[in-house]
């Protein structure tokens, strides 16, 4: 059995691709990219939102259980990863690397996927990409990869395009969300959820993958852009919560700067005293995208 387990370890992580059919350009993004820093991959096609009926939406939209109200796209994203988590669990390898067709990779990522070894023994997920948020990691450090530190993650951290995730974990994320259907980023990484309690969930710092729409570099702009604006925009427009006031709205934004000071505030002391490491997570050094 130890033998077992240390040859798992040494094997090289499979990494999953969720890829719409109709987005033929950013397969063949991911795929160039792949190529350059040395990782195999495996298409999954991704569920399409324009193809949930009526009655399933509405079947989904009952499963809803966080602050957000959410649209087919969002659906089709959350039922996406599902189908990827349950090839996770019926696999061999221990570890797999789970990826949205829209990011961009460092160009040192290969050197995380060659094998498991790196990854805490306690962690289920590591997340790989930053979002640009201030997020709260622990201050003491599990170990560096290749230049990456591997923090524990406290707070959370959007996005949902790059991130390890164990075999068992899989399993467990399939059985936490059967009655479930909320924004994939707020199912693993929120609280209002209710799966990430169940989680110790670790953070890459810096990250080694970036959604493209966030790349900031003017030069990089054209990029892809987020599937799920759209998407979000509609939903949150025709949900009107029923106890919304508008003096409430003025209330939020009379105060909205002053609550950003005393955040930022609150970041800087835990840094200072060094109970937690509060930060942007960055990344360097991105592969160029591949002209569709």
């Amino acid at each position: 059995m130890a033998r077992e387990k240390r040859d798992a370890a040494e094997a090289p992580i499979p990494c999953y691709l969720i890829n719409l059919d109709r987005s033929a350009d950013r397969l063949r993004s991911f795929a160039a990219q792949a190529a350059e820093i040395g990782i195999a991959f495996e298409r999954v096609a991704a569920v399409d939102g324009g193809k949930i009926g009526a009655d399933d939406q509405e079947k989904l939209i009952a499963r809803v259980c966080g602050k957000l109200p959410v649209g087919p796209g969002e659906m089709a994203c959350f039922l996406s990863h599902r189908e990827v988590w349950a090839k996770i669990r019926s696999g061999t390898a221990e570890w797999a690397f789970v990826a949205e067709d829209d990011i961009r990779f460092s160009g040192d990522a290969g050197t995380l996927f060659q094998d498991s070894g790196w990854i805490p023994k306690d962690a289920d997920i590591v997340k790989a990409e930053t979002a640009r948020q201030w997020v709260h990691m622990d201050s003491r450090l599990h170990s560096q990869v290749g230049g990456h530190a591997v923090r524990r993650l406290h707070s959370y951290h959007g996005g949902s395009a790059g991130y390890f995730v164990s075999k068992g974990t899989a399993e467990k994320l399939l059985e936490l969300t059967e009655t479930k259907c909320d924004p994939l980023d707020h199912v693993l990484f929120h609280k209002w959820v209710g799966v990430v309690q169940h989680l110790v969930i670790y953070q890459l710092d810096p990250a080694i993958c970036i959604q493209d729409y966030l790349v900031e570099t003017s030069a990089q702009r054209a990029g892809f852009k987020s599937t799920l604006d759209n998407d979000r925009k509609e939903s949150r427009r025709q949900f009107r919560p029923a106890n919304s006031k508008p003096l409430h709205k003025v209330w939020r934004e009379i105060s909205r700067p002053f609550r950003r000071l005393a955040i930022r505030a609150g970041y800087f002391l835990e840094n200072w005293s060094g109970r937690a490491v509060v930060k942007r997570v960055p990344i360097d050094n991105l592969v160029a995208r591949a002209n569709s």
